[in-house]
């Protein structure tokens, strides 16, 4: 097969290889994180969080309206597999070109062979990298943008390829457009400019230093004019308001006529460089004029935050608004200099772990938000948990070898191109890093800004194939070993690249059957009553919401109040104002000016009331006067028809003399001034994610639905708050055949109960949410009314939907578990999770170092007490002992120990020797 037929061939199988792999292990709906948000907003041409992506949602608004899925999410995902799949296509083409150009390519079939083989290796070390995987199986604005990455990195080879061609104007043109469309995806795809123009003067000046340097001046000119100036002065500009040198803003037409000036020069100019034939001239002008076509998408983002709807983060509706949201100004700056810059208290504690700045930028931002998330594609990862580790048993660092030689051998071959690229990651890795300049802790990791970066290494990878073998070719005398060897080098690198690569990460990148986002969403929102306020958290209680509210009509009757968007003005304006879907307006007593300047303010905690109507008092009297209920009389409860409360402080600023300003924050301000405002018209509910401080003092007065928590006008006597057993029983246990538009209660479940489906640690700690909710509706059933057959159906009901092989659990749930089961009567299901439990715990403390003997969920203690439990008292002597000579220092604890033993031994003497223990002779 000749060569244009052969490469064509393997790169078809490249694509379909990769899309196929991608559709497989495509999520089957809506997923956590931005995912919602994004498919919401391409849905109904939403705004989405700032800065946009007006491309990403005008595409996936087209495609979403084709059915070739039912579900709509799916339709959405399907642009990022095929995104995805088409950059490692052009990954794989980009990579022939380079090797071609140190080795060109003959009729012999070895050449063939051993040319595209190596540049598919390197273009499936990309395709199942897992951060690259990762981002292709939702939708999200990565795998298009990595498509405006691999498309023009292949149009900067092809442009080098015709750099003599009178026609090659065309894909600088081209590369130019696709730059201007890529802004309206993501911001990642700008740094193609710097690889592209090195390459252009490679191709086309005389190497030296001091035309490096003045072209290197040229391209950072070039970028500027991008960004910031395209992308950001621009819209400014055209507002009429421009601030010079971080001054004061000054309103002039002068600034409006300054970009339309420009793109009447650069019109001008295209027309006068045809003319004239002024190459130069015209590729610059007529580039210009490309890149702000492109940019036009966000053109969008005006026209539809006018149109009020009902995701309009920031309200971009004017030029100057659109400046805000370009520039991200809801998030606050991040200097680039200083490394520990930030003042939030989660952060500053954790400074003190790190002995300077620069202890910090090495240990943290370069390695372990940088270094750590490269080793993860080539090494290996040791779980997909927060914080995971590099796990060189998976992959044996046998791709990075392949990626090291690769950068080796590439400098030996084509030193141009070796710089090319090499700057290109460099761009994409360690100065993205710098440039972040990312604070510890995290929300979640965040490997997928740096898919750049690996799309090179893979480039490298492939080289770094070819070369090991061209290497054993050459070292070898005998024609026989050069063929047998060199086979084996390649089927080496086929297996232990490409194929190990895509059997370790097939299992964690893959989201198929996993409905946890979507029926999550749906049992927060089937949680709360008709016209419900609901106030949620973060990004996962939040944008599945939204989904489910916009996207597939689920509950749009509720108010959703986001406690992270209620610290911005234009949030609570739209609250006050809008009815998305119909729902209601919340209820907001500040006018329009004082929420304008809504911002921390300096607090002392004090008392707080919010007046109670008679008629909810007369509601919730069961709540205080509920004979088989001790726990929900009204200790603390609403008098004269008012709540009381302490509201606390949130903030606290250290000062200088050991004084501490103490503050609450807008959302503070802001659910205080709702929940007072609403009057007890509409019920309001919280997110049982919510944190502790988000619940401004009212910890007491929720009473626990599940999912969710609604609010009362009665406090519970105890941090353990209240529930309603019928309310809670019936969202639990009712599990409907399908889902509801409007308010029905029961929860869904769907493959909790599958093995082949797998769930990160985000599903499992949330599963943790739906066991609280099981675990105290079985605890009201056998210390409030003592119907332990009750308790123990409800526990068994949980273990059955939620089960442990596949949601795996703390294990000091597991013993509060089984101590359910104990105290509800159920001895052999206690028996039989105590054998699971038991094993772990021994495990736990056959571990050289253990923690402090400080409560009752020590493994020692827990194994103490099983063995009480049931019965096993010389075991239960033998954990004392044990407890004795390793916590032998420890005040007091010796003592316990003895009077436990003299209690144990006592029994033991009534008892006789013992049974023989069923679980372990350990």
């Amino acid at each position: 097969m000749e060569h244009t037929k052969l490469n064509k061939f393997v790169a078809g199988f490249v694509f379909l290889a990769t899309l196929i792999a991608y559709i497989l292990t495509m999520a089957d709906t809506v997923v956590f994180w931005d995912v919602g948000e994004f498919i919401s907003a391409a849905y109904l041409l939403q705004v989405p969080h700032p800065p946009g992506s007006p491309l990403f949602l005008l595409v996936g608004k087209v495609i979403g309206m084709v059915p070739f899925y039912q579900d709509p999410a799916v339709r959405i995902h399907f642009i990022s597999a095929l995104s995805s799949a088409l950059t490692a296509l052009f990954l794989y083409l980009s990579l022939v070109k380079l090797i071609i150009l140190w080795r060109p390519r003959t009729d012999d079939m070895w050449n063939k062979i051993s040319l595209y083989t190596s540049a598919a290796v390197g273009a499936f070390s990309l395709s199942f990298s897992t951060t690259f995987w990762f981002n292709a199986v939702e939708a999200e604005v990565y795998g298009i943008s990595m498509l405006f990455v691999g498309l023009v990195t292949w149009l900067s080879l092809r442009w080098n390829e015709r750099a003599d061609s009178p026609t090659h104007q065309r894909y600088i043109f081209l590369i130019a457009y696709l730059i201007g469309l890529s802004l309206g995806v993501h911001l990642l795809a700008l740094l193609v400019i710097f690889p592209f123009l090195i390459i252009v003067f490679f191709r086309r000046y005389e190497f030296s230093i001091r035309n490096y340097f003045i072209f290197g001046a040229i391209a950072v000119g070039i970028f500027a004019i991008v960004y910031p100036g395209i992308v950001k002065m621009l819209p400014n500009l055209l507002d009429g308001e421009y601030s010079i040198g971080g001054g004061p803003e000054s309103k002039s037409i002068f600034w409006t006529m300054i970009p339309i000036a420009a793109i009447i020069t650069a019109i001008y100019g295209v027309w006068y460089s045809i003319k004239n034939k002024k190459e130069i001239l015209n590729i610059a002008s007529l580039s210009f004029l490309l890149i702000i076509l492109g940019y036009s998408t966000y053109t969008m983002v005006i026209i539809r935050a006018n149109s009020n709807t009902p995701m309009n983060e920031n309200d971009p509706s004017t030029l100057k608004k659109l400046v805000s949201y370009l520039n991200r100004e809801q998030y606050g700056d991040s200097p680039i200099m200083k490394r520990r810059h930030s003042q939030e208290p989660q952060h500053q504690g954790i400074y003190t772990n790190y002995k300077s700045d620069t202890d910090y930028f090495m240990r943290y931002q370069m390695y372990e938000m940088f270094g750590r998330y490269f080793l993860w594609q080539y090494a290996g990862r040791e779980g997909d948990f927060q914080g995971a580790e590099v796990n060189w048993k998976q992959l044996w660092g046998i791709p990075l070898f392949f990626g090291l030689f690769g950068i080796v051998y590439h400098w030996k071959k084509d030193r141009k191109m070796w710089w090319v690229f090499f700057n290109f990651f460099l761009l994409m890795g360690f100065i993205m890093a710098i440039y972040f300049n990312m604070q510890n802790p995290q929300p979640r990791e965040r490997d997928y800004f740096f898919v750049g970066a690996f799309f090179v290494f893979s480039i490298w990878i492939g080289i770094g194939t070819i070369g090991f073998i061209d290497t054993i070719r050459d070292a070898m005398k005998s024609d026989q070993l050069k063929k047998y060897l060199s086979m084996a080098a390649l089927s080496f690198a086929v297996v232990f690249v490409p194929i190990n690569m895509a059997y370790t990460n097939f299992k964690v990148s893959d989201r198929s059957g996993d409905y946890v986002a979507w029926d999550y969403s749906y049992n927060l929102l089937q949680s709360c009553e008709p016209d419900a306020i609901l106030f949620t958290n973060g990004d996962n209680d939040t944008f599945p919401l939204w989904y489910l509210q916009d996207v597939e009509g689920v509950r749009r009757d509720i108010r959703i109040v986001n406690l992270s968007l209620v610290n911005t003005s234009w949030y609570i304006s739209q609250l006050k104002h809008q009815e998305p879907h119909g729902a209601k307006k919340v209820a907001i007593s500040l006018t329009d000016q004082e929420i304008e300047q809504i911002g921390p303010m300096q607090w002392e905690p004090r008392e707080m009331t919010i007046p109670v109507p008679a008629e909810v008092m007369k509601e919730y009297a069961q709540f205080s006067d509920k004979p088989k209920q001790p726990q929900m009389k009204n200790d603390t409860a609403a008098k004269a028809g008012e709540v009381r409360f302490v509201l606390p402080n949130t903030m606290s600023f250290p000062q200088a003399g050991g004084q501490v300003i103490k503050a609450i924050r807008a959302q503070d301000i802001m659910a205080y001034d709702i929940i007072r405002s609403n009057n007890w018209v509409r019920p309001i509910y919280m997110a049982v994610t919510s944190t502790p401080d988000s619940k401004i003092g009212l910890d007491r007065f929720f009473r626990m639905d599940g999912l969710a928590m609604k609010l009362i006008p009665y406090a519970a006597p105890s941090d353990e708050g209240v529930i309603d057993p019928k309310i809670l029983s019936a969202n639990l246990l009712n599990e409907p055949a399908e889902p509801n538009l409007n308010f029905q209660r029961g929860y869904r479940y769907r493959g909790l109960q599958d093995t082949m489906v797998h769930y990160d640690e985000n599903v499992t700690r949330l599963a943790m949410n739906y066991r609280n909710a099981f675990m105290r509706l079985a605890l009201y059933y056998i210390n409030t009314t003592h119907e332990n057959a009750n308790a123990v159906a409800t526990l068994d009901s949980m273990m059955v939907k939620l089960p442990i092989a596949v949601l795996p659990m703390d294990y000091r749930v597991e013993f509060d578990i089984t101590n359910f089961y104990y105290f509800a009567g159920a001895k052999e299901r206690y028996e039989v999770m105590t054998k699971n439990l038991e094993s772990r715990l021994l495990d736990i403390v056959s571990k050289p170092v253990l923690e402090p003997f400080a409560n009752q969920y020590h493994p020692y203690y827990m194994l103490y007490t099983m063995y009480q439990n049931r019965g096993r008292i010389d075991k239960a002597i033998e954990i004392l002992d044990r407890i004795g000579a390793t916590y032998a220092t420890t005040q007091g604890l010796p003592q316990w120990v003895e009077m436990q033993k003299a209690q144990m031994q006592a029994q033991l003497a009534l008892s006789g020797a013992g049974k023989k223990d069923s679980i372990t002779k350990k």
